[in-house]
């Protein structure tokens, strides 16, 4: 079977991209191994509560973006604000820490703050320049010893699980906010909500969930198959092998799949290059999502937990800014544990989530749950060690030559929003 442009992978990517086919008339073929579209932007129905695959919500930057989006549905996806907190010292503090110590006792906030100063002036006496090359040294040159030890390095250590100055910068982007000093000094005075950093609005549907989005997005397209996969590659002669044992012949392959796995499937890909892709290293996450009886018990959509005595990373409440997501006068919560390698014991783990809940004040007893929802993403996150840089510095053009364009989250290895994901599928139909 011939087709010129072979989609694998139906998540927001892949879709974006047949969407954009369709638009311009061009033929294709779109494939996803599972029985839904969407990838890890999905979500699940339990009991009157709607929970998704951890926290997605619609971020946009780019207008353009943000009105072919909308235009899918008009009125669907309504605008939110964001309220986030960090919990830290037995308080909670606006988001983002660098900018707010209002709250926390007197000697961190004293330490947060004198530590930026002597980091802010200390670039001012460099010029501006920071000779950082590691995630490690990136905090301490930009927000000082105070920040950096008080929250950047355990959140982070608690996200990434593998050590920090082994991290690259390249990941960072838009996601850790860099307040001015006014801000600084101003949040050790007085705490307020910030509108700092990328997602201080966002967009999500009233009605079921992200997987509004990706419904969508294949509403009303040809061409769409799921429960099926792609098998095998032979990149040189521009073949792929499905799992209904049908061989496609393409000109055009675009693949959202994992960067390291498609790698695995591919002949003619050089032992050097696939040595780089085995390389790629990944953390996951295990997210336990419970339905509550009782009406909101936080007004955080999402909470980062930075201290050890809890194991997950953030928690948070979806119907704190969705209120439609839990029954009329009940709610939701959400727990995020990070992990690498085996996935944590679910049983233990529930226990565990059950007493921190109750430990700072978000349930008062169990009786309190209505339903629980446990998700796990086994490759939630890519990890931006030196590895990957060479991996996909190279893979990627390497791939490109052949025909075939690796796109998303997982295609470029890369930490994207869905916005990056729905531009980058476009832009490979366009291209």
């Amino acid at each position: 079977m011939k087709i010129p442009t072979l989609i694998a992978g139906g998540g927001v990517a892949g879709l974006a991209c047949a969407r954009e086919l369709y638009a311009r008339n061009r033929h294709f073929m779109l494939v996803e191994r599972e029985q839904e579209f969407g990838g890890l932007c999905r979500s699940v129905s339990c009991g009157g509560y709607t929970f998704d695959y951890t926290g997605h919500f619609l971020h946009f930057k780019n207008a353009a973006t943000r009105d072919w989006v909308l235009s899918l549905a008009p009125g669907v996806f309504r605008p939110r604000t964001r309220r986030a907190a960090i919990h830290s010292r037995g308080n909670l503090t606006e988001y983002p820490y660098q900018e707010n110590s209002a709250g926390l006792p007197s000697d961190i906030a004293r330490e947060n703050v004198s530590g930026y100063l002597e980091a802010a002036l200390k670039r001012v006496l460099q010029g501006g320049r920071s000779e950082a090359l590691d995630f490690r040294s990136w905090c301490l040159s930009t927000f000082g010893a105070g920040i950096a030890r008080n929250f950047l390095f355990p959140y982070n250590q608690k996200l990434w699980k593998f050590p920090l100055q082994k991290l690259t910068t390249r990941w960072m982007g838009r996601f850790v906010p860099q307040p001015p000093v006014l801000k600084v000094v101003g949040g050790a005075l007085s705490s307020r909500p910030s509108d700092s950093g990328y997602n201080s609005s966002f967009y999500y549907p009233d009605r079921g969930g992200i997987s509004v989005l990706p419904q969508l997005l294949a509403k009303g397209l040809p061409g769409l198959f799921t429960g099926v996969k792609v098998v095998r590659v032979d990149l040189d002669r521009r073949r792929a092998l499905l799992s209904t044992g049908f061989t496609i012949e393409y000109k055009h392959l675009v693949t959202s799949l994992p960067l390291k796995a498609f790698v695995r499937l591919c002949s003619g890909v050089p032992a050097g290059l696939k040595k780089a892709a085995s390389r790629l290293k990944v953390v996951s996450v295990y997210n336990i999502n419970f339905g509550l009886k009782t009406s909101q018990p936080v007004p955080y959509s999402w909470v980062y937990f930075p201290e050890k005595e809890f194991r997950f990373h953030r928690a948070g409440s979806v119907s704190a800014c969705v209120p439609t997501v839990a029954p009329q006068g009940r709610s939701t919560l959400y727990l995020e544990y990070s992990y690498r390698g085996k996935a944590p014991d679910a049983r233990k783990l529930g226990r565990e989530a059950v007493k921190d809940l109750k430990k700072i004040g978000w349930i008062s007893s169990e009786r309190d749950i209505a339903v629980r929802a446990d998700l796990d993403l086994a490759e939630a996150y890519a990890l931006y060690d030196q590895a990957r840089e060479d991996a996909v510095g190279t893979l990627l053009p390497f791939l490109e030559k052949r025909g075939v364009s690796s796109v998303g989250r997982y295609g470029r290895w890369e930490y994207g929003t869905m916005e990056s994901a729905i531009e980058q599928g476009r832009e490979a139909a366009r291209h």
